[in-house]
């Protein structure tokens, strides 16, 4: 049974690598994924190539996608946030949640107040500036 579960997540990781590189636009992300979905074992390899794959291989494959999307994405970070700060981040994602809320529920909101509401959210395209890559 363990075998036939590797065989299906060999697959799983390959055809998900797959879809990631048919979308993924960074030109370095898409090589470093490109690099690793070309460590993968074929799909025309015997299940027993693909099981000591699995065992032998995958864990430092995990390993180094992991890390090339902590590098490429900007992500797993340790912030160091003092307990007043994760408070402080804790009650502003509160606060848009619930205007989320209000957006996307049924309750009757005005155009002009609609448009206040998502004025006063963060857009992605803020976000993406770079005085917020480095924080």
């Amino acid at each position: 049974m363990e075998c036939k579960s590797n065989f299906a997540n060999v697959y799983g990781c390959n055809d998900a690598l797959s879809s990631a590189l048919a979308i993924v636009q960074d030109a370095g992300l898409h090589q470093a994924l490109q690099q690793l979905k070309d460590l993968m074992p074929d799909r025309e390899q015997s299940r027993e190539k693909i099981q000591t794959w699995w065992q032998t291989s995958y864990p430092a494959w995990m390993e180094q996608l992991k890390s090339v999307i902590a590098k490429h994405r900007n992500i797993r970070h340790h912030w160091h946030f003092s307990p007043q700060q994760q408070q402080v981040l804790q009650q502003y994602y509160d606060a848009n949640q619930l205007l989320l809320d209000c957006l996307n529920s049924n309750c009757e909101v005005t155009g002009v107040v609609r448009q206040e509401i998502e004025a006063s959210l963060l857009p992605i395209e803020e976000l993406s500036k770079p005085e917020w890559q480095g924080l």
